[in-house]
């Protein structure tokens, strides 16, 4: 049904310079943005659910939504990619991050490297999490329930230069068939085990898959007790130490997860944080330390820009904890975004690099960023 969904356009890929404009910087980050054209998509698919009850399918998926049906209001490709890792051209353009103190390196964190990334393969879009199998290779995924692994590219002076050798593979259900619609697909954790399975968590439908390198689905990973929202789920996940996790939900709430169970380590609020509040969006474990670099953003519905917290926390438990060190805090004019993914590596020198990636929410008037920064 090729028509259906509008094409997605892209940026013209310039570099921003000190000309840029504050419209250009200041992306929106409003997760439900990239939602707000598939309303129409959301009420067929509610009725759909209703129906699909009675469906005579045998099948994962055919107990949750009559998807096939829905495929291609959902998708933005024409056709189901194939169930095997598919190669991707990609270009990047080099962005500064436009803030002084982070470029100069005189607080904790010193800016080394950005790019923007752009793709004619329309599904490149909505990636939402970030972590690395060493300093150079890396994986992702996306919330339309794509796999993504690549590696970076470095420049003379160690900054990030670009990305190369990108391959997306469809995330799976238990039968093997690709995830589809959102309800299902909407992936938005990530976390890689020392044994090498890889876990996502999604939300709307909230659970935590086991993967392996192949993407082939291995089973369910214990999640925390509690009722999550449909859209505000297990925002990041990370490994902690040996097969255990830590959790943590969009509004609130941290849990360490072993195989067998989940204990809450921060108790979730009883109100909703606001759109000017800081959210948890990715975790990753500290290569060098027993720690955790949390990353959060708040949207400034005001002014339609955000502001970039990343801290580094020794323990994530306590009633009401507060970071041991915010290493940067950042907004407008300084380059941010809808910022929902964050990866630590070890340095050659023995120091520590954060890698942080933003969701461009498939919306043209935001953008999938990737910016490195070293751990001073």
């Amino acid at each position: 049904m090729a028509g259906l969904v509008p094409a997605i356009h892209h940026r013209d890929g310039e570099n921003m310079d000190a000309k840029t404009t504050d419209s250009e910087v200041m992306a929106p980050r409003n997760k439900s943005r990239g939602d707000g054209r598939r309303g129409l998509v959301s009420v067929l698919l509610a009725t759909v659910l209703v129906a699909c009850a009675t469906t005579p399918e045998v099948g994962w998926q055919a107990q949750h939504a009559a998807a096939e049906a829905m495929r291609e209001a959902v998708r933005f490709a024409e056709q189901p990619l194939a169930d095997a890792w598919t190669p991707v051209e990609v270009t990047t353009t080099t962005v500064p991050i436009n803030d002084p103190a982070l470029e100069a390196g005189s607080g904790r964190l010193v800016f080394a490297g950005g790019v923007q990334i752009t793709s004619e393969f329309n599904r490149l879009h909505g990636l939402s999490d970030i972590k690395f199998d060493d300093a150079e290779r890396f994986w992702s995924v996306t919330d339309e329930g794509l796999l993504v692994r690549g590696r970076i590219e470095l420049d003379a002076a160690g900054r990030l230069s670009g990305i190369a050798g990108i391959e997306v593979r469809p995330l799976t259900d238990p039968d093997g068939a690709a995830l589809v619609p959102k309800y299902l697909a909407d992936a938005e954790g990530l976390a890689l085990l020392p044994d090498g399975e890889v876990l996502v968590s999604f939300e709307r439908l909230h659970r935590i898959w086991r993967y392996d390198r192949e993407g082939r689905w291995l089973g369910e990973r214990v999640i925390p007790d509690f009722a999550f929202t449909e859209n505000d789920g297990m925002e990041a996940i990370t490994a902690q130490a040996g097969e255990a996790l830590w959790v943590a939900g969009e509004n609130g709430g941290v849990w360490r997860c072993d195989r067998a169970a989940c204990e809450v380590a921060q108790v979730p609020p009883t109100a909703l944080p606001g759109d000017d509040d800081l959210r948890v969006t990715s975790l990753v474990a500290d290569p060098s330390s027993g720690g955790v670099f949390v990353l959060q953003r708040a949207y400034h519905a005001d002014r339609n820009t955000n502001t970039i917290q990343l801290s580094w926390w020794d323990d994530l438990t306590g009633a009401h904890p507060q970071p041991d060190q915010v290493l940067a805090t950042f907004t407008a004019p300084a380059t941010v975004d809808n910022f929902e993914g964050i990866a630590a590596v070890r340095r050659p020198d023995g120091g520590v690099r954060l890698y942080i990636l933003s969701d461009d929410n498939f919306d043209p008037d935001q953008r999938t960023l990737l910016l490195a920064f070293d751990v001073r």
